[in-house]
Formats: C-alpha cells, structure tokens, sequence
C-alpha cells in the first residue's frame, strides 16, 4: 500500500508541476518570509512546525524532506493547496484579496491622520468572520474530505474540520460551529455521490492516475 501511494504522490507533484510550472516545496525554516510571518500570525501556534503555507505556486512546508513515510498525508494536503492554486490562478489578485479580508483593511488606520475616521480600520485586526477565507478553505477542506474517501474509503472527522473553521488557526474565520458541520456534511455527501466539480474530477482522476 505504502508504495502505490508513494507511486500515487509522486504522479500528483509532476500533475501539479504540468500545470504550475514553478511549483515547488520550500522549508519554511530557510525562509525568512515565513519566520516574519510567524510573528504577525502569533494566534497560531503551530504555524511553522504544523502547517502549510502556499504563496502562488510555492509551497512552504515545516521541513524537507516532508512526509517522505506519509505519502498518503502528503496526497491529501498537496490537493487542498492544489484547489488554492486553482483558486488563485482563476481569481488571480482577487484571491488574495478576498481571502485576506476585512484583516486585509487594518493597514489603513497608519493613515488616520490624514482622516480620523480611518482609525476605524484598525477593528479590522480584531478577528471579524472572513467570509471570503472560509468559502476558499471549505473548498480545499471538501478536497481534503474527498481524497480520505477516495483513497481510504473513510468519512471525515468532522470535530477536525470544525475547529480549523472556528478556531485561533484561521483567526476565527467563521465561528459558527453547527453551520460549519452542516456544510461540510453537504460538501462530503456531493462527494460521495460523486456530483463534482470540475477541479475536483480533475483532483480525482490524477489521485487515481486516470490521467
């Protein structure tokens, strides 16, 4: 099992790379970036050793080799920041925009003296429901859920999902549990019925090498 899912990561990356070129995995602990950005997201405590970070086509994660005896786990991530990928190449600066946002507006109140009324912006650090973040992340998490039924033949851990959606390592995108658990119940059972959309057939049909 352990070498048809090395065999299976492999074919995603070279996927991954046919469409995105300049894809590539980068240690975050050789990345300044990523230990400047660790201290502007202090809300999540596990940012450098537990979670990946893509920017455009790069994607940082907390060491290398990376889960080079996980290749299931390494499947299952690398086809949520694919969706990422997919997202912002279709978006282009829209997704980073959006995906930012309102936190995105804080940087405005340092121009409150040109207008006190633009102090107003710096609530924007506090942790306001990203509407925008968590309708991207439900994308990649309905991806994550897919490649567990797909290749495990499991069902989600929806307590997981929930948290990542509710909890400090998102900044508290949308911190509606019952909500959450119900659109991820909807996403997995259209996954399961195999109504898909067509990045995650694309998704799909690379994870099981049809393509």
């Amino acid at each position: 099992m352990q070498e048809i899912l090395q065999l299976t990561r492999e074919h995603l990356e070279a996927s991954i790379k046919k469409e995105f070129p300049d894809f590539e995995l980068i240690d975050k602990r050789n990345s300044l970036f990523m230990k400047l950005l660790s201290k502007v997201l202090f809300f999540n405590k596990k940012f450098m050793s537990s979670y990946i970070t893509v920017i455009g086509s790069k994607v940082y994660v907390p060491s290398l080799p990376w889960k080079s005896d996980n290749p299931y786990g390494a499947c299952e991530v690398l086809s949520h920041e694919w969706v990422h990928m997919k997202d912002g190449k279709r978006l282009g600066i829209w997704f980073k925009l959006l995906y930012l946002f309102p936190q995105i507006l804080a940087p405005l109140a340092l121009i409150g003296f040109l207008n006190p009324w633009f102090f107003l912006f710096a609530l924007c650090l506090l942790p306001f429901p990203a509407l925008w973040r968590a309708k991207f992340e439900l994308r990649g998490y309905t991806i994550s859920m897919a490649v567990r039924y797909w290749i495990l033949k499991k069902e989600p851990n929806y307590d997981f999902f929930v948290k990542q959606f509710t909890g400090p390592n998102y900044y508290f995108m949308y911190p509606f549990k019952d909500d959450v658990k119900a659109r991820l119940e909807e996403e997995f059972q259209r996954i399961r019925a195999d109504r898909l959309e067509p990045h995650e057939k694309h998704i799909k049909d690379v994870l099981l090498r049809k393509i």
